[in-house]
């Protein structure tokens, strides 16, 4: 009897899960989680919902791409279901810290690569297409290390960066630039 008593209680259990899409116990109203990432280190600095109900993320991955780390940016759906992702970067350590999607449905992300620019951290801003495809990306930077943490588009369609830089003097200094809406 109690065989039988057990075997029903696992059985609905077992039912329950295979009906359900959510992760169950945890988020009783609804919720869900996801991971991203592969073998090596996978970092997100950033996450914002979409005009789609999605969700758009920046960070970087040692996994994937094409150097030591890349900037990685990863579009789901509104349930967290990864819809594409992409990498960018160059050999050296590259990475992304915000992201905003922009007026024309693309996406603007912000930086700091050891790839590409002048110094040995330069600011580094990218503006990508609708499905996460670079349409251009501009680099800030002097001999010192730069870098960007948030980043905002402004009301004539331009972007406000947001970041760190070294002064030839030492130390560093917050760094505030704006530009156009082609990143100049």
């Amino acid at each position: 009897m109690l065989l039988r008593y057990i075997a029903a209680v696992v059985s609905l259990a077992l039912g329950l899960l295979a009906v359900s899409d959510e992760v169950p116990g945890r988020w009783a109203q609804g919720g869900w989680d996801r991971t991203f990432g592969g073998p090596k280190d996978d970092h997100g600095y950033s996450v914002r919902q979409t005009s789609d109900g999605g969700f758009i993320l920046v960070g970087e991955t040692k996994s994937f791409g094409a150097g030591d780390f890349d900037l990685w940016l990863i579009k789901t759906d509104a349930k967290g279901n990864m819809v594409w992702n992409r990498t960018f970067g160059g050999e050296d350590w590259d990475y992304g810290y915000s992201v905003q999607q922009t007026s024309d449905g693309g996406f603007i992300l912000l930086g700091g690569t050891r790839s590409f620019g002048v110094g040995g951290w330069d600011l580094w801003l990218i503006k990508t297409d609708g499905e996460g495809h670079m349409l251009w990306q501009r680099t800030f930077g002097g001999e010192g290390d730069d870098g960007g943490v948030s980043v905002q588009q402004t009301s004539d369609g331009g972007f406000i960066l947001l970041g760190v830089t070294e002064p030839p003097l030492g130390g560093s200094d917050f760094w505030l630039i704006k530009t156009d809406a082609e990143g100049r």
